[in-house]
């Protein structure tokens, strides 16, 4: 038997090689190994030995792989989060140009793929808070069947025609709850002290998609192929699917109870009942409908070509624009937060003056000025939105009950859609409106039927002023009488 040869580990600089020491060898060992018998045998126990250690390396991949079933149901959701609001990001701010090349070349058309995809969200919203409230189906199933009637959705955008791009809409109206569902299950994953911090890491998460999204599509769009951000948007929802399959638990709910009892139907109207008609509530949940309605109605990123009328910019660039945009707001949501909420006094004070701001803001933007909007308007845009939204969400969690979360949600998610619904019929007719008023010298849209920058803008002036006015009349008078009543339970 030839004596095992003394091993050295060197190290060359990236990785870890065995050689031989014949320095440390005896005589008759030197003697034993470089005998011609024997040479062969030598290098295949060298060749062997490194075999060992590659297996061991390989299965302390395998065993970290492994580990990621591991990982806790609110962190796998946070993935989830992150990779479909990136699938998303990828597609829409690129949607109006998908919109153009399967026929689409006026407002009017536009506006009615925007309705028929309010409807489905509606009917979408609808059934998948019946069927999760009875739980005769699994939330986890709804996370797949959103992510699987999404992949289809966006495959039909890249390859189809008009009818191909309806049906798409449609589609992805009725399935795509990730948002809803995702956060119904990190209640029932989370404890009342730490929701709060993954319900922040939840939207930090759809945030930072939104920051990369954008300017991956308006790269892929630009310098691979037209359908290059589809396509990827498709992959990633797949990917989704084997995730969630892999690294949700199957148990996140107890068995269904039988469909058919009446008193649980009655359970589920009844919580949705005393939500609603709780006057606290329905103040918030008013509130936050007129600021979906209006921001929703005064959106000019969907107008066919606002940014190339207004600034000049090519129509890929609006992938950058809105990077910058979400960036803006992430810093918003993970910087100033606490601060700008100290400052105002609370939720209700922070809608009410950054509503009011988001007026003032639009007129500055009437100067038409690209380097005033990149440096002043987008930091306070993103500003008011971000902390406007974040205050309506935060308000809404104090005065909802605790067991009625998720039917509150889902009805929430019902009546924003309701409201969403009206907004391009309401937008068609401001731009008849807006196009018959239009004079010989004022700025002419590219798009047929789509109203001039600076009418739009000046016309957004006026919505918010108004909304800011309503807003504050719902908001304010319950700020005041709460501090009445804290100040009466301290005497």
């Amino acid at each position: 038997m030839v004596p095992r040869p003394k091993m050295l580990a060197e190290h060359d600089g990236s990785a870890n090689k065995l050689r031989h020491d014949p320095s440390s060898d005896s005589e008759e060992e030197v003697e034993s190994y470089t005998k011609p018998g024997n040479h062969f045998q030598h290098h295949f126990m060298i060749a062997e030995r490194r075999n060992v250690s590659f297996r061991r390396k390989f299965v302390h991949l395998l065993s970290h792989l492994r580990s990621i079933e591991r990982v806790s149901p609110p962190t796998t959701l946070l993935l989830l989060v992150l990779i479909d609001m990136f699938a998303v990001s990828l597609v829409v701010p690129l949607l109006f140009q998908y919109y153009k090349s399967a026929g689409v070349n006026n407002a009017g058309q536009r506006e009615l793929l925007s309705s028929l995809f309010s409807t489905s969200q509606i009917v979408g919203g609808l059934l998948m808070g019946l069927v999760t409230d009875a739980r005769c189906v699994r939330r986890k199933s709804l996370l797949f069947l959103s992510f699987a009637g999404s992949a289809l959705s966006y495959a039909l955008i890249a390859f189809g025609g008009f009818t191909a791009l309806v049906c798409s809409r449609v589609l992805v109206g009725l399935v795509k709850q990730t948002m809803t569902v995702t956060t119904a299950m990190l209640t029932s994953w989370t404890s009342r002290t730490t929701r709060a911090h993954y319900m922040g890491r939840l939207s930090a998460a759809s945030t930072v998609a939104w920051i990369v999204g954008p300017s991956v599509g308006a790269m892929l769009y630009r310098y691979v192929d037209p359908r290059a951000p589809a396509l990827l948007a498709c992959v990633l929802f797949v990917t989704n699917i084997l995730l969630a399959a892999k690294c949700l638990p199957t148990d996140e709910e107890s068995d269904p109870p039988d469909v058919d009892s009446p008193s649980q139907r009655i359970t589920v109207l009844q919580k949705l009942k005393s939500c609603f008609t709780s006057q606290t509530l329905g103040t918030v949940v008013l509130a936050r409908l007129i600021f979906t309605w209006v921001a929703k109605a005064t959106n000019y990123s969907q107008l066919g070509n606002f940014y190339e009328d207004m600034y000049g910019l090519e129509p890929h660039q609006r992938g950058y624009i809105s990077s910058y945009q979400q960036f803006l707001q992430f810093l918003v949501q993970s910087t100033m937060v606490t601060a700008v909420m100290r400052w105002s006094g609370g939720e209700r004070q922070t809608i009410c003056f950054f509503t009011a701001l988001l007026a003032f803001t639009f007129l500055l933007e009437s100067f038409q000025s690209l380097p005033l909007f990149l440096t002043v308007l987008c930091p306070v845009m993103s500003l008011c939105f971000g902390m406007t939204q974040l205050s309506l969400q935060s308000l809404l969690t104090h005065v909802v009950p605790l067991h009625s979360v998720f039917s509150v949600l889902a009805a929430l998610d019902v009546l924003q859609n309701a409201v969403s619904v009206s907004v391009p019929f309401y937008r068609t007719f401001l731009f008849r409106v807006l196009v018959n008023a239009k004079s010989d010298d004022a700025h002419q849209s590219s798009m047929a039927d789509d109203p001039d920058p600076i009418s739009w803008i000046r016309l957004s002036v006026c919505h918010w002023f108004v909304a800011a006015v309503i807003i504050a009349g719902l908001l304010l008078p319950n700020c005041l009488r709460s501090k009445k009543e804290a100040i009466k339970k301290m005497q």
